[in-house]
């Protein structure tokens, strides 16, 4: 199982989410981890929006992977959102984002923190694994494409 697939649990694959933006997102996962990690909903907003400030974390082809380090994070936390409609994102192709990777890890977690965004980036880049994305109805399928992923 690759390092990604051992991060994302089901219950933190939200599919068809009603966000209207950047921001609503952020704070449905933060919601998200406050119920299921213990963690402050505002705080994962708040560094996810001090992160995307400093420029967005859209790639383009309709993927973004927002992320930020954090001080007092024990350990790595992730969540997949599919939003009910694409959403703007800032993304360098002007197109909305349909799937998004978000990731918190500690301060200190710098290489770890690497290695999930670019095996992150290398999954969505694939044309496949996006219109499988797409397709899938269940965060169960979702979770198992991502556990099932082959680096190149």
């Amino acid at each position: 199982m690759n390092s990604v697939a051992k991060l994302l649990s089901v219950q933190e694959i939200l599919l068809d989410v009603d966000v209207s933006g950047k921001q609503a997102l952020f704070k449905a996962v933060g919601q998200l981890w406050q119920e299921h990690r213990g963690l402050d909903a505002a705080m994962v907003a708040e560094n996810l929006s001090a992160r995307e400030q400093l420029g967005s974390t859209g790639l383009g082809q309709g993927i973004a992977i927002p992320h930020a380090r954090v001080d007092g994070l024990n350990e790595a936390v992730a969540a997949f959102v599919r939003p009910k409609s694409p959403i703007p994102f800032d993304s360098p192709d002007g197109r909305p984002v349909a799937y998004c990777f978000v990731l918190l890890v500690p301060a200190e977690a710098t290489e770890e923190h690497l290695q999930i965004l670019a095996q992150v980036a290398e999954m969505l880049s694939s044309a496949q694994f996006r219109e499988r994305l797409g397709s899938l109805k269940s965060a169960d399928e979702i979770r198992q494409l991502f556990a099932g992923w082959q680096s190149a």
